[in-house]
């Protein structure tokens, strides 16, 4: 079948990109007319943690560093294309969520609550009881605690209500700074705590529940329609033309996704950054019967994507490696070192305060079972991969209980190890196809733009995939996948012990 992207195809030297506002930096990647990514350029911001569950960032430090990942992207790419500015004719976002940005009649008032804060998680749960998480999961797919927008909003600002005039999340403020527009698309919109999915829109009764005015919530549009054009601001901003148009974007986990597999039902798509996401591509809407799993909007009306976080993967990984001294990379190096089972030592990967993923369970606590003077680093580091991938596992389970897994398609630093590549295969028991991109998230937003300026959102069936939408996986560029190795076996055993040790 020809897709909507051969139908009308950009100019080959058209650029697209796509700005992904992560949880700790901005990196922005840039495509060609054909859909290639031709480079990427990225820039950190610090996260305020002054006080106990506490995890604040300043939109004027993302905007700052939106400013430094253009810089870096101009660094790699005027060598090759000294004009490539001039050829930018669509931009796409994507981004954290939920994080929480109120603005006032003078912009954001005070620093944004990002969805790495715990601080209304015991608030939150004493108003949300098992009855009331329920109902509220039926409506929106969502379990709903202290870390969706509508809650946050209710503790946090609970005394300054009358000077909110909208309540954003990352993506959606990023696309306001750039546009002067106040939108937001389905996928984000599900992080209020508010979005019914029946309904397609915020619910009255549930934004009331929320103390959310209807006049401070953006207005809804598809993920791939347009938000605007870039304003003055925006365009001095990135060192562009005014009037390029933006995207309205979509949720950073749907976006990776999208860029990874398209749709494809059987796919689970795993991206791995400071947290880790495991995501798959459902035509219909289909919540768990527990409540595990977050149901979530896709980027094309008609598809969902089952969604499950984990909270301190590749901030745990960093937190080990800097605690001990090792170097980048040296913790997967170590543990390849450590045989099969880390020599009986198990650790509970729940850094973060909680953790998400298959559990939601916001008192879990890392922890190491089994220590014994005979234990090494390399022990350590095993342990705690294994750790990581136990809970990827338990996702994928999950998954799998409602709806055949047919592989696995894997974003992140992991792609650069064959051994944890190799490890997490025999965990998964399924085949694991390594994708190496700068931004799965990005891409999965500048592809977004290349379908906006196509007219893709309004021409895509439900049903398709993405291949048929303009999108080309970046799993059809990856070489052969990992399969489950001779350690696989036992390692059925090792993940039903650890269950039994951690929870």
């Amino acid at each position: 079948m020809q897709s909507v992207a051969d139908l009308h195809a950009l100019p080959a030297d058209a650029l697209t990109l796509g700005i992904d506002l992560g949880t700790s930096a901005v990196k922005v990647l840039a495509l060609d007319g054909l859909g290639q990514a031709l480079a990427a350029g990225s820039a950190d911001f610090p996260t305020i943690s002054q006080e106990p569950g506490q995890a604040e960032q300043e939109p004027a430090a993302w905007l700052a560093a939106l400013e430094r990942a253009m810089a870096a992207l101009d660094r790699e790419l005027s060598p090759r294309s000294p004009a490539w500015l001039a050829q930018v004719v669509g931009i796409g976002l994507t981004g954290q969520l939920p994080t929480l940005v109120c603005l006032g009649d003078q912009g954001p008032l005070g620093p944004a609550i990002t969805w790495k804060d715990a601080r209304a998680d015991a608030w939150a749960a004493r108003q949300i009881d098992a009855p009331t998480r329920r109902s509220l999961y039926a409506r929106t797919g969502m379990p709903i605690d202290g870390r969706y927008l509508g809650p946050m909003l209710l503790h946090h600002f609970a005394g300054r209500l009358a000077q909110v005039r909208t309540v954003l999340s990352a993506k959606d403020y990023l696309c306001y700074a750039l546009t002067g527009m106040r939108v937001t698309d389905p996928s984000t919109a599900a992080g209020y705590g508010a979005y019914d999915l029946v309904r397609g829109d915020f619910a009255p009764d549930l934004c009331a529940q929320w103390q959310l005015p209807a006049a401070a919530l953006p207005a809804l549009r598809p993920a791939h329609a347009p938000a605007g054009g870039l304003s003055e601001g925006g365009a001095r901003l990135l060192g562009l033309a005014p009037g390029i148009p933006v995207s309205v974007g979509a949720a950073d986990s749907v976006a990776g996704a999208y860029a990874l597999a398209g749709l494809e039902e059987g796919i689970i798509c795993i991206s791995m950054g400071s947290s880790t996401i495991i995501l798959d591509a459902i035509r219909a809407a289909r919540p768990d019967t527990q409540d595990r799993y977050l149901l979530t909007p896709h980027v094309v009306p008609g598809w969902y994507g089952r969604e499950m976080d984990l909270l301190a993967t590749g901030t745990g990984h960093r937190w080990l490696s800097e605690l001990f001294g090792w170097s980048e990379g040296r913790l997967d190096q170590l543990a390849a070192q450590s045989p099969a089972g880390a020599r009986g030592l198990r650790f509970a990967p729940y850094l973060a305060g909680g953790e998400q993923g298959a559990l939601w369970d916001p008192s879990l606590r890392g922890a190491l079972h089994g220590l014994t003077l005979q234990h090494s680093h390399a022990d350590i580091a095993r342990a705690f991969l294994e750790g990581v991938y136990f809970e990827i596992r338990r996702c994928v389970d999950v998954l799998a209980e409602t709806a055949p897994v047919r592989g696995v398609v894997i974003s992140g630093g992991i792609v650069d190890f064959p051994e944890s590549l190799q490890l997490l295969a025999d965990i998964l028991e399924q085949p694991v196809r390594a994708v190496r991109s700068a931004s799965a998230a990005a891409q999965g937003a500048a592809l977004g733009a290349r379908e906006m300026l196509q007219g893709a959102a309004a021409s895509i069936p439900a049903g398709t995939r993405g291949a048929e939408s303009g999108a080309i996986p970046l799993q059809a560029h990856a070489g052969a996948p990992t399969l489950p190795g001779v350690n696989s076996p036992g390692y059925r055993a090792l993940y039903a012990d650890y269950r039994q040790t951690i929870a």
